[in-house]
């Protein structure tokens, strides 16, 4: 399905994370936050209890399992406004084996941060302490794999940066032969939100990117894996909106906003994310108070309001102007564009857009988007 067409609430459990990524986009902010309940419930029965809902995610700015307790308080509240409702979380996968037990036999989708090899996620993502992350995130996908009566489907979400880059096929080769794996989200490394005094992680040509994920691409679907990007997520269908912030869906801030982005983790002192903050919590009164022209301005992210460029480009409608979140971090600018991925988009449309129909036809994409 397209990425507008998902219908999602996403909560922003915590502040706190157990790991250190040299590139994290995130600001990290001193005091440590975690997403007020009263707040989580009355979302969850604004816009659960009215049928307009179809999925809640668990995200966060820090890492969603050091929060369990209120993981489940919200995943059991959800579940009884509607049993049907999808569940799905993103997770660095740095918890034990009573939270993976749980994982597994409650969510829908488990989308696990492995930045392709061992040794070149090792480089980039460690623990607090220093040390390295994979040898604990291998082997939850191991016990994942093998967990009896397991319902989640696990995937990897990984982060593309110029060390493995060209090694995309080694990866798929890795995880779906050793942990079962048939799942992909990739992303080349994108600029943080804020600023980072140390940042180990160069950027990625983007045209480097996108020859060696069409030629992964390939190596994925030859052996029955699915294998996708921010750059190829509305390819199966047509759109006018590039994903469910033009909506907007919500994203529960830690301190109280609905943001229509995951890259806004925080809707007081938003700073060049601000466009994204369009409601916050009345606490006292138990209401969301929404900004209904700024709701008119993300909704108005079409593409026919986008730049001719996007009108004239052979991807427009797979494309709708790209990931409204990275436009505005980087452009200061909803309506703007990101240059060196509209080349990106344009080579991997050209090379395999003609591919997603003949797979998927009218059904669109079998999996969730994460």
């Amino acid at each position: 399905m397209p990425r507008c067409d998902k219908k999602v609430i996403s909560f922003l459990l915590t502040s706190r994370c157990n790991m250190s990524c040299s590139y994290c986009y995130v600001e990290r902010r001193t005091e440590h936050k975690i997403l007020d309940w009263n707040f989580a419930k009355r979302v969850l029965n604004d816009y659960v209890s009215n049928g307009g809902i179809d999925s809640i995610r668990f995200f966060a700015a820090g890492e969603p399992t050091t929060e369990m307790k209120l993981l489940k308080k919200i995943y059991h509240e959800a579940k009884g406004l509607n049993s049907e409702i999808k569940t799905e979380i993103q997770t660095n996968g740095m918890f034990d084996k009573n939270t993976a037990e749980w994982l597994g036999r409650n969510m829908d989708h488990i989308y696990v941060s492995v930045d392709l090899l061992p040794e070149d996620h090792d480089k980039y993502r460690l623990t607090a302490d220093g040390k390295a992350s994979s040898p604990l995130i291998l082997d939850n996908l191991s016990y994942l794999r093998d967990m009896p009566g397991r319902k989640a489907k696990v995937g990897i979400r990984a982060t593309i940066s110029e060390r493995n880059i060209r090694r995309q096929k080694e990866a798929i080769d890795l995880y779906s032969g050793n942990y079962g794996i048939d799942l992909f989200w990739v992303d080349p490394i994108f600029l943080p939100v804020s600023n980072i005094d140390k940042r180990t992680c160069g950027s990625v040509n983007m045209m480097d990117f996108a020859v060696a994920f069409v030629d992964a691409h390939k190596h994925a679907w030859e052996r029955g894996v699915f294998y996708e990007s921010n750059l190829t997520m509305n390819f199966d269908r047509e759109t006018d909106k590039a994903c469910h912030a033009c909506l907007p869906m919500p994203n529960l801030t830690m301190d109280g906003y609905l943001s229509a982005c995951e890259m806004a983790t925080h809707g007081k002192d938003a700073g060049k994310m601000d466009p994204m903050i369009y409601a916050h919590y009345d606490h006292e009164n138990d209401m969301i108070i929404y900004d209904r022209e700024k709701m008119k301005r993300l909704t108005c992210r079409v593409l026919s309001a986008m730049p001719v460029c996007c009108h004239t480009c052979v991807a427009g409608k797979h494309c709708a102007g790209f990931c409204l979140g990275e436009v505005l971090n980087e452009s200061g600018n909803l309506f703007g564009v990101k240059a060196s991925v509209c080349d990106a988009v344009r080579h991997i449309y050209t090379e395999i857009g003609h591919l997603y129909h003949e797979r998927f036809g009218d059904a669109g994409f079998p999996h969730e988007h994460p």
